[in-house]
């Protein structure tokens, strides 16, 4: 870890402020001091992005198959609902 660098962040945050890049840097090495992984919030912007398209997809794909189940009833001429009776049943 650069100490001199994490000191100068710990002044500057004290003092003026950080910027976002800045105050990113400074919980990277807060974090690489404490050995723990680092999350900032861009990364997390990102695993929910990752949800959000996730979740279009399941609907895409839920969309897709109602489509198909319709076209496939249509295709049978089984109108959505209506029960019929077994061919079988009838005798020439």
């Amino acid at each position: 870890m650069d100490r001199k660098r994490f000191e100068e962040l710990e002044a500057k945050a004290a003092s003026e402020g950080l910027t976002d890049e800045e105050a990113a840097e400074l919980g990277r090495l807060y974090a690489e001091e404490a050995g723990e992984p680092y999350e900032d919030a861009n990364s997390m912007k990102d695993s929910e992005s990752e949800d959000e398209e996730s979740q279009k997809r399941r609907e895409l794909d839920a969309a897709q198959q109602a489509a198909a189940t319709v076209e496939r009833d249509r295709s049978q001429a089984l109108t959505p609902g209506v029960v019929r009776k077994p061919d079988y049943e009838k005798k020439p």
